[in-house]
């Protein structure tokens, strides 16, 4: 599993910058990334968020589609998280408990 791993204040913060940019533009909130307690593994403890190139072109709401990659403010979530470079390759037996 490709994505980010982060605190959980930050994974919230991740899912409700995601849910404000949809309903900043009049969308209802129809995606989130949202995000999965590690249990396992290097990250135990800390919380991962799904972001794979399958994430990144969802395609959301709208006519035609929008997707993540099209909202200004995903590219800055992204960067905050420390880039597309940033992200793990996340063992899935790591988010069971």
């Amino acid at each position: 599993m490709i994505g980010f791993v982060t605190s959980l204040a930050n994974a919230k913060q991740v899912n409700d910058a995601v849910a404000q940019a949809q309903t900043d533009r009049g969308l209802p909130v129809f995606w989130i990334p949202g995000m999965y307690e590690v249990y396992h593994g290097l990250y135990d403890g800390l919380y991962f968020i799904p972001c794979d190139d399958e994430t990144l072109s969802t395609p959301l709401l709208g006519d035609p589609p929008s997707h993540p990659v099209d909202f200004p403010e995903f590219q800055t979530i992204i960067e905050e998280l420390g880039g597309l470079d940033a992200r793990v390759d996340l063992p899935p037996s790591d988010i069971i408990e």
